[in-house]
Protein backbone atom coordinates (compact mmCIF):
# COMPACT_ATOMS: atom_id res chain seq x y z
CA UNK A 1 0.00 0.00 0.00
CA UNK A 2 2.66 2.49 0.70
CA UNK A 3 4.48 1.77 -2.36
CA UNK A 4 0.61 2.47 -4.17
CA UNK A 5 0.41 5.80 -2.89
CA UNK A 6 3.75 6.85 -3.52
CA UNK A 7 2.64 6.67 -6.82
CA UNK A 8 0.37 9.93 -6.19
CA UNK A 9 1.58 13.66 -6.56
CA UNK A 10 1.53 14.37 -3.19
CA UNK A 11 3.30 14.04 0.10
CA UNK A 12 2.60 10.68 1.63
CA UNK A 13 2.48 10.16 5.70
CA UNK A 14 2.62 6.81 7.45
CA UNK A 15 0.79 6.76 10.35
CA UNK A 16 0.05 3.85 13.01
CA UNK A 17 1.90 1.22 14.34
CA UNK A 18 3.28 -0.33 11.67
CA UNK A 19 6.96 2.65 11.82
CA UNK A 20 7.33 1.37 15.14
CA UNK A 21 6.96 -2.32 14.62
CA UNK A 22 8.50 -2.36 11.60
CA UNK A 23 10.47 0.53 11.34
CA UNK A 24 13.13 -1.49 9.42
CA UNK A 25 11.09 -2.89 6.86
CA UNK A 26 9.56 0.41 5.89
CA UNK A 27 12.76 2.20 5.80
CA UNK A 28 13.31 0.57 2.93
CA UNK A 29 10.35 1.58 0.64
CA UNK A 30 9.87 4.61 2.20
CA UNK A 31 12.12 7.94 4.10
CA UNK A 32 9.17 10.19 4.35
CA UNK A 33 7.15 11.60 7.29
CA UNK A 34 5.54 9.15 9.53
CA UNK A 35 3.22 9.32 13.10
CA UNK A 36 3.64 6.36 15.68
CA UNK A 37 0.71 5.64 17.27
CA UNK A 38 2.73 5.18 21.15
CA UNK A 39 4.50 8.54 20.42
CA UNK A 40 0.89 10.39 19.71
CA UNK A 41 -0.96 9.13 22.75
CA UNK A 42 2.30 10.75 24.43
CA UNK A 43 1.60 14.20 22.78
CA UNK A 44 -1.33 14.55 20.54
CA UNK A 45 0.43 17.76 19.14
CA UNK A 46 2.65 15.87 17.35
CA UNK A 47 -0.60 15.37 14.41
CA UNK A 48 -1.12 19.28 14.95
CA UNK A 49 2.39 19.60 13.48
CA UNK A 50 2.17 17.87 10.41
CA UNK A 51 -1.20 19.94 9.86
CA UNK A 52 -0.72 22.96 11.77
CA UNK A 53 -3.11 24.73 8.79
CA UNK A 54 -6.56 23.00 10.72
CA UNK A 55 -8.84 24.98 12.35
CA UNK A 56 -9.51 22.01 14.70
CA UNK A 57 -7.03 20.28 16.63
CA UNK A 58 -6.16 16.61 16.98
CA UNK A 59 -6.37 16.88 20.95
CA UNK A 60 -10.13 18.38 20.47
CA UNK A 61 -11.44 15.21 18.60
CA UNK A 62 -13.31 12.57 20.06
CA UNK A 63 -13.13 8.88 19.58
CA UNK A 64 -15.33 8.48 16.07
CA UNK A 65 -18.29 5.64 17.48
CA UNK A 66 -19.88 4.88 13.98
CA UNK A 67 -18.12 3.97 11.22
CA UNK A 68 -18.12 5.29 8.09
CA UNK A 69 -17.76 4.37 4.24
CA UNK A 70 -14.72 5.84 2.58
CA UNK A 71 -16.18 7.30 -0.51
CA UNK A 72 -13.12 9.31 -1.59
CA UNK A 73 -10.80 6.24 -2.73
CA UNK A 74 -9.10 8.59 -5.90
CA UNK A 75 -10.63 6.51 -8.77
CA UNK A 76 -12.93 5.74 -11.11
CA UNK A 77 -14.12 3.21 -8.75
CA UNK A 78 -14.29 5.68 -5.74
CA UNK A 79 -15.90 8.40 -7.89
CA UNK A 80 -18.63 5.98 -9.58
CA UNK A 81 -19.43 4.85 -5.79
CA UNK A 82 -19.34 8.80 -4.39
CA UNK A 83 -22.06 9.03 -7.48
CA UNK A 84 -24.32 6.48 -7.04
CA UNK A 85 -24.47 6.66 -3.16
CA UNK A 86 -26.01 9.87 -3.69
CA UNK A 87 -28.72 8.40 -5.34
CA UNK A 88 -31.15 7.57 -2.76
CA UNK A 89 -33.18 4.62 -4.14
CA UNK A 90 -30.01 2.96 -6.17
CA UNK A 91 -27.66 3.14 -2.67
CA UNK A 92 -30.18 1.14 -0.62
CA UNK A 93 -30.38 -0.97 -3.63
CA UNK A 94 -26.50 -1.42 -3.37
CA UNK A 95 -26.81 -2.24 0.31
CA UNK A 96 -29.39 -4.52 -0.04
CA UNK A 97 -27.56 -6.36 -2.79
CA UNK A 98 -24.23 -6.71 -0.43
CA UNK A 99 -26.27 -7.58 2.55
CA UNK A 100 -27.70 -11.19 0.16
CA UNK A 101 -24.10 -11.33 -0.56
CA UNK A 102 -22.55 -11.85 2.67
CA UNK A 103 -25.59 -13.64 4.12
CA UNK A 104 -25.04 -16.25 1.47
CA UNK A 105 -21.34 -16.38 1.66
CA UNK A 106 -21.70 -16.34 5.86
CA UNK A 107 -25.10 -17.49 6.52
CA UNK A 108 -28.06 -15.59 8.17
CA UNK A 109 -27.52 -16.53 11.36
CA UNK A 110 -23.60 -16.39 11.31
CA UNK A 111 -21.75 -14.64 13.44
CA UNK A 112 -19.62 -12.63 11.20
CA UNK A 113 -22.44 -11.83 8.72
CA UNK A 114 -24.16 -10.12 11.99
CA UNK A 115 -20.52 -8.79 13.04
CA UNK A 116 -19.93 -7.07 9.24
CA UNK A 117 -23.34 -5.85 8.33
CA UNK A 118 -25.60 -5.40 11.94
CA UNK A 119 -25.48 -1.88 11.29
CA UNK A 120 -25.72 0.75 12.50
CA UNK A 121 -23.43 -0.46 15.61
CA UNK A 122 -22.05 1.69 18.41
CA UNK A 123 -18.14 1.38 18.37
CA UNK A 124 -17.08 2.36 22.09
CA UNK A 125 -13.07 2.09 23.10
CA UNK A 126 -13.09 2.49 26.31
CA UNK A 127 -9.25 1.95 26.88
CA UNK A 128 -6.18 1.64 24.66
CA UNK A 129 -2.75 -0.26 25.09
CA UNK A 130 -1.31 -2.99 26.86
CA UNK A 131 0.43 -4.51 30.18
CA UNK A 132 0.74 -7.48 29.40
CA UNK A 133 4.05 -8.83 27.83
CA UNK A 134 2.43 -11.84 25.18
CA UNK A 135 5.75 -13.03 23.55
CA UNK A 136 4.04 -12.56 20.13
CA UNK A 137 2.64 -9.31 19.96
CA UNK A 138 4.15 -5.86 18.95
CA UNK A 139 0.50 -3.74 20.55
CA UNK A 140 3.23 -2.97 23.76
CA UNK A 141 5.67 -1.79 21.68
CA UNK A 142 3.54 -0.10 18.77
CA UNK A 143 0.94 1.53 21.60
CA UNK A 144 2.39 1.82 24.68
CA UNK A 145 1.26 0.32 28.30
CA UNK A 146 -2.53 0.65 29.14
CA UNK A 147 -4.67 3.48 30.02
CA UNK A 148 -8.05 3.99 30.32
CA UNK A 149 -10.88 6.41 29.71
CA UNK A 150 -12.12 8.12 32.24
CA UNK A 151 -15.53 6.19 33.54
CA UNK A 152 -17.74 8.85 33.48
CA UNK A 153 -16.80 10.01 30.01
CA UNK A 154 -17.22 5.51 29.15
CA UNK A 155 -20.79 6.20 30.94
CA UNK A 156 -21.32 9.34 28.55
CA UNK A 157 -20.58 7.59 25.08
CA UNK A 158 -22.90 4.95 26.03
CA UNK A 159 -26.15 7.16 26.99
CA UNK A 160 -25.37 9.10 23.86
CA UNK A 161 -25.36 6.02 21.72
CA UNK A 162 -28.77 5.41 23.35
CA UNK A 163 -30.02 8.52 22.81
CA UNK A 164 -29.23 8.51 19.18
CA UNK A 165 -31.47 5.40 19.41
CA UNK A 166 -28.41 2.66 18.56
CA UNK A 167 -29.44 -0.94 20.03
CA UNK A 168 -25.74 -2.78 19.07
CA UNK A 169 -22.89 -1.21 21.20
CA UNK A 170 -19.59 -2.84 20.43
CA UNK A 171 -16.63 -2.74 23.24
CA UNK A 172 -13.19 -2.58 22.39
CA UNK A 173 -9.72 -2.29 23.27
CA UNK A 174 -5.89 -3.67 22.90
CA UNK A 175 -6.64 -5.41 26.72
CA UNK A 176 -10.43 -4.51 27.60
CA UNK A 177 -10.41 -6.51 30.49
CA UNK A 178 -7.66 -4.18 31.97
CA UNK A 179 -10.30 -1.30 31.93
CA UNK A 180 -9.87 0.44 35.55
CA UNK A 181 -6.78 -1.27 36.57
CA UNK A 182 -4.44 2.41 36.21
CA UNK A 183 -7.66 4.96 37.50
CA UNK A 184 -9.31 2.67 40.79
CA UNK A 185 -11.89 1.34 38.98
CA UNK A 186 -12.38 -2.38 37.21
CA UNK A 187 -13.90 -3.91 33.71
CA UNK A 188 -16.48 -5.26 35.89
CA UNK A 189 -17.98 -2.03 37.27
CA UNK A 190 -17.92 -0.45 34.01
CA UNK A 191 -20.19 -3.41 32.73
CA UNK A 192 -22.30 -3.48 36.02
CA UNK A 193 -22.99 0.66 35.53
CA UNK A 194 -23.77 0.41 31.54
CA UNK A 195 -25.81 -3.25 31.91
CA UNK A 196 -27.70 -1.37 34.71
CA UNK A 197 -28.86 1.31 32.50
CA UNK A 198 -32.57 0.54 30.81
CA UNK A 199 -33.22 0.44 27.54
CA UNK A 200 -33.50 -2.00 24.14
CA UNK A 201 -29.61 -3.08 23.49
CA UNK A 202 -27.09 -5.32 23.63
CA UNK A 203 -23.30 -5.11 23.98
CA UNK A 204 -20.90 -7.18 22.34
CA UNK A 205 -17.38 -6.97 23.99
CA UNK A 206 -13.95 -8.04 21.80
CA UNK A 207 -10.65 -8.97 23.28
CA UNK A 208 -11.44 -10.33 26.85
CA UNK A 209 -8.41 -12.21 27.29
CA UNK A 210 -8.79 -15.08 29.22
CA UNK A 211 -7.00 -13.61 32.63
CA UNK A 212 -9.39 -11.76 33.03
CA UNK A 213 -12.67 -13.73 32.40
CA UNK A 214 -11.06 -15.85 35.73
CA UNK A 215 -10.98 -12.07 37.49
CA UNK A 216 -13.98 -11.05 36.86
CA UNK A 217 -16.14 -14.46 36.80
CA UNK A 218 -18.23 -14.25 39.68
CA UNK A 219 -19.13 -10.80 38.62
CA UNK A 220 -20.15 -11.52 34.88
CA UNK A 221 -22.05 -14.42 35.82
CA UNK A 222 -23.99 -12.19 37.74
CA UNK A 223 -24.33 -9.41 34.79
CA UNK A 224 -24.61 -11.94 32.47
CA UNK A 225 -27.79 -12.74 33.69
CA UNK A 226 -29.31 -9.14 32.53
CA UNK A 227 -29.20 -10.52 29.12
CA UNK A 228 -27.59 -7.68 27.69
CA UNK A 229 -24.38 -9.15 26.79
CA UNK A 230 -24.79 -11.33 23.99
CA UNK A 231 -21.02 -11.77 22.35
CA UNK A 232 -17.88 -12.08 24.07
CA UNK A 233 -14.52 -12.38 22.42
CA UNK A 234 -11.95 -13.96 24.28
CA UNK A 235 -8.81 -14.63 22.38
CA UNK A 236 -7.47 -18.38 23.71
CA UNK A 237 -4.49 -18.76 20.67
CA UNK A 238 -3.79 -22.29 22.23
CA UNK A 239 -5.12 -24.99 23.88
CA UNK A 240 -1.85 -26.51 24.81
CA UNK A 241 -0.89 -25.32 28.33
CA UNK A 242 2.99 -25.55 26.93
CA UNK A 243 2.48 -23.27 24.22
CA UNK A 244 0.65 -20.94 26.28
CA UNK A 245 3.53 -20.58 28.80
CA UNK A 246 5.84 -19.72 25.88
CA UNK A 247 3.07 -16.98 25.15
CA UNK A 248 3.29 -15.58 27.73
CA UNK A 249 -0.67 -15.92 28.63
CA UNK A 250 -2.40 -17.56 30.99
CA UNK A 251 -1.58 -21.09 30.85
CA UNK A 252 -3.87 -22.70 33.13
CA UNK A 253 -6.75 -24.33 30.00
CA UNK A 254 -8.79 -26.13 32.89
CA UNK A 255 -9.63 -22.81 34.04
CA UNK A 256 -10.21 -21.07 30.92
CA UNK A 257 -12.58 -23.70 30.05
CA UNK A 258 -14.61 -23.60 33.64
CA UNK A 259 -14.94 -20.26 33.68
CA UNK A 260 -16.39 -19.69 29.65
CA UNK A 261 -18.77 -22.99 30.45
CA UNK A 262 -19.77 -20.74 33.81
CA UNK A 263 -21.25 -17.77 31.33
CA UNK A 264 -22.90 -19.84 28.68
CA UNK A 265 -24.88 -21.65 31.70
CA UNK A 266 -26.08 -18.73 33.03
CA UNK A 267 -27.19 -17.17 29.48
CA UNK A 268 -26.95 -20.26 27.09
CA UNK A 269 -27.57 -17.10 24.36
CA UNK A 270 -24.55 -16.34 24.56
CA UNK A 271 -22.28 -16.18 21.69
CA UNK A 272 -17.94 -16.96 22.71
CA UNK A 273 -15.64 -15.91 19.69
CA UNK A 274 -11.98 -16.89 19.91
CA UNK A 275 -8.69 -16.24 18.30
CA UNK A 276 -6.03 -19.06 17.56
CA UNK A 277 -2.96 -19.08 16.64
CA UNK A 278 -1.47 -21.85 14.54
CA UNK A 279 2.06 -23.03 14.24
CA UNK A 280 3.58 -20.92 16.78
CA UNK A 281 7.04 -22.17 17.56
CA UNK A 282 7.91 -25.80 18.85
CA UNK A 283 4.31 -26.48 19.00
CA UNK A 284 3.50 -30.33 18.04
CA UNK A 285 0.92 -32.14 16.44
CA UNK A 286 -0.79 -32.56 20.22
CA UNK A 287 -0.83 -29.07 20.99
CA UNK A 288 -2.49 -28.23 18.05
CA UNK A 289 -4.88 -31.49 18.39
CA UNK A 290 -5.69 -29.88 21.98
CA UNK A 291 -6.17 -27.09 20.55
CA UNK A 292 -9.12 -28.07 18.77
CA UNK A 293 -10.64 -30.05 21.46
CA UNK A 294 -10.68 -26.98 23.46
CA UNK A 295 -12.37 -25.42 21.08
CA UNK A 296 -14.75 -27.82 21.32
CA UNK A 297 -14.95 -28.34 24.62
CA UNK A 298 -15.42 -24.22 25.62
CA UNK A 299 -18.30 -24.33 23.19
CA UNK A 300 -17.25 -21.18 20.96
CA UNK A 301 -19.60 -20.38 18.53
CA UNK A 302 -17.33 -18.56 15.94
CA UNK A 303 -13.40 -17.79 15.67
CA UNK A 304 -10.75 -17.08 13.39
CA UNK A 305 -7.49 -19.66 13.18
CA UNK A 306 -4.03 -17.82 12.38
CA UNK A 307 -1.04 -19.14 11.17
CA UNK A 308 1.80 -17.65 12.67
CA UNK A 309 3.63 -14.65 12.19
CA UNK A 310 7.06 -13.04 13.46
CA UNK A 311 7.11 -9.59 14.48
CA UNK A 312 10.52 -8.39 15.07
CA UNK A 313 12.20 -7.80 17.98
CA UNK A 314 9.24 -10.07 19.56
CA UNK A 315 10.22 -12.62 22.54
CA UNK A 316 8.75 -15.04 20.30
CA UNK A 317 10.86 -14.32 17.11
CA UNK A 318 14.17 -15.72 18.82
CA UNK A 319 11.97 -19.16 20.11
CA UNK A 320 13.36 -21.89 18.47
CA UNK A 321 12.48 -24.44 15.95
CA UNK A 322 10.07 -22.26 13.99
CA UNK A 323 7.34 -24.42 12.52
CA UNK A 324 7.87 -24.71 8.61
CA UNK A 325 4.92 -23.32 6.82
CA UNK A 326 3.98 -26.71 4.63
CA UNK A 327 2.97 -28.06 7.88
CA UNK A 328 0.86 -25.25 9.53
CA UNK A 329 -1.17 -25.07 6.01
CA UNK A 330 -1.79 -28.88 6.83
CA UNK A 331 -2.80 -28.06 10.33
CA UNK A 332 -4.94 -25.40 8.99
CA UNK A 333 -6.45 -28.15 6.48
CA UNK A 334 -7.05 -30.78 9.24
CA UNK A 335 -9.01 -27.90 11.46
CA UNK A 336 -10.77 -27.35 8.42
CA UNK A 337 -12.02 -30.97 8.09
CA UNK A 338 -12.30 -30.72 11.94
CA UNK A 339 -14.84 -27.93 11.91
CA UNK A 340 -17.16 -28.71 9.18
CA UNK A 341 -17.06 -32.41 11.64
CA UNK A 342 -18.12 -30.75 14.38
CA UNK A 343 -21.20 -28.57 12.43
CA UNK A 344 -19.32 -25.24 11.99
CA UNK A 345 -19.22 -23.48 9.04
CA UNK A 346 -15.77 -23.15 7.35
CA UNK A 347 -14.70 -19.45 5.44
CA UNK A 348 -10.90 -19.44 4.10
CA UNK A 349 -9.68 -15.78 3.69
CA UNK A 350 -6.38 -15.88 1.28
CA UNK A 351 -4.93 -12.76 2.56
CA UNK A 352 -2.73 -14.32 5.71
CA UNK A 353 -4.16 -18.05 5.28
CA UNK A 354 -6.95 -16.99 7.98
CA UNK A 355 -9.90 -19.35 8.52
CA UNK A 356 -13.21 -18.20 9.92
CA UNK A 357 -15.50 -21.12 11.51
CA UNK A 358 -18.98 -20.01 12.80
CA UNK A 359 -21.67 -22.52 14.43
CA UNK A 360 -24.25 -20.43 12.47
CA UNK A 361 -25.93 -20.40 15.99
CA UNK A 362 -26.62 -16.40 16.38
CA UNK A 363 -29.77 -15.07 18.29
CA UNK A 364 -30.78 -12.59 19.34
Amino acid sequence: MVKEFQKYDAELIVGGCLPKIEKDKLGEVFQGRTINTKDLDKDPDKMDELFPEFIVKFRDVDDANVSYHNLNEGNIVGALKNYLGKIGWLDKFINTFQTEIFKTVYGKNSFFYHILLDEPMYRMRISWGCNSNCSYCGIKQAIGPHKSKPLKKVLDEFKSGLKEGHKHFMMNADDIGAYGTDIGSSFSEVLDKMTNIPGDYFISIANLSPRWVIKYIDHLEEIMKREKIIRIGVPVQSGSNRILKLMNRFNDKDKIKDSLLRLKKVFPKLSLHTHIIVGFPTETEEDFLQTLDFIKNCQFSAGQLMPFSSKSGSEAASIEPKIPMDVINKRLLHAKSFFKKEGYSVKYKSQGRTFLFDKLDYKL
